[in-house]
């Protein structure tokens, strides 16, 4: 079963907010803004909750010893643990740890608008984040977690690794190599090299195989597609552009979104599945966008840092 959007939010933005506490650089002040922003709404500490007890890296709000000390017999433990999150965020003293004490923080790799980062992975080869991405990785460099934004992984040693990607984790054997992406419209798990496979961890009645070539594609309303997109086109990213033959207008728009800071907002659903062919360079920042009236018949629309495509 697919999170609603709503919900699909609500735990991306605890994860943040995971990953955002678990920083050595943590100040008092994003420790209030933490607790402003679980108090805005009931559903949100169970949210945080669950992260923090079943973060598959082994990453949480450490509360076990704390609730051993308390004597609170007359409010259920859940709350106990809820109103302690609150507490001690609202004191300044959150800290997340492993569940191993004696273990190493979490290494957390983002890139900002417009920047590439290429990192090694220890005993299983290399990644590479595209623009506006963040991943979160085990104290030992064999799992991770997308938290945003598009990675490609490339092997280089003999060793499996596992990556998380909204409610669907990856198992890469030996050898393996995927790139995956993730927004607010859809999540796409293409494998490069090898085959690979997906787990939504409801039993082994769930898992699926994908081989080289095929892209696995989970849309935010639920449905589910099983392709063999150009690979050329697909890996273009690298190179820092965008390659697009006869793409929806809105997929096209979803990855241009991640190389500029300006909000672009495709205004009439007549427009999302208009054809594109042409490429786009991240160096050459608009210019791309401005010329979208002279391949397509769309009105480009400029108001402040907002781009508006609009029918002719």
């Amino acid at each position: 079963m697919i999170p609603s959007e709503n919900l699909l939010a609500t735990r991306e933005r605890a994860a943040e907010w995971i990953a955002r506490l678990h920083a050595d650089n943590c100040t008092d002040n994003d420790r209030a803004e933490f607790v402003q922003w679980m108090r805005g709404d009931a559903c949100r500490a169970d949210v945080v909750e669950l992260l923090t007890d079943y973060w598959e890296l082994g990453g949480g709000v450490q509360t076990k010893d704390i609730l051993q000390t308390v004597e609170v017999p007359s409010i259920p433990r859940s709350q106990i643990r809820r109103r302690l999150l609150l507490a001690l965020a609202s004191l300044g003293t959150v800290t997340l740890l492993p569940v191993n004490r004696s273990a190493k923080a979490s290494r957390i790799l983002q890139t900002s608008v417009g920047h590439t980062l290429r990192a090694p992975l220890p005993d299983y080869g290399s990644c590479l984040l595209d623009s506006g991405s963040r991943m979160v990785l085990s104290e030992d460099d064999s799992r991770a977690r997308l938290d945003k934004g598009q990675i490609l992984l490339s092997p280089g040693h003999r060793k499996e690794f596992h990556l998380s990607a909204r409610n669907i984790t990856v198992h890469l054997p030996e050898q393996t190599s995927t790139n995956i992406r993730t927004d607010s419209a859809c999540t796409d798990i293409t494998a490069v090299r090898g085959q690979i496979l997906l787990s939504t961890g409801g039993g082994s009645s769930n898992d699926v195989w994908i081989k080289t070539g095929q892209r696995l594609r989970i849309f935010q309303n639920g449905r589910v597609s099983v392709d063999y997109p150009n690979m050329e086109s697909l890996l273009s990213w690298q190179t820092g552009r965008l390659i697009f033959r006869n793409t929806p207008l809105s997929d096209a728009i979803s990855q241009i979104q991640r190389y500029t800071s300006r909000q672009i907002t495709i205004t009439s659903p007549t427009l999302e599945n208009l054809k594109l062919s042409g490429i786009y360079f991240v160096s050459q920042g608009d210019m791309f966008l401005r010329m979208l009236p002279r391949l397509l018949p769309v009105r480009l629309q400029e108001q402040g840092n907002h781009y508006m495509l609009r029918p002719l």
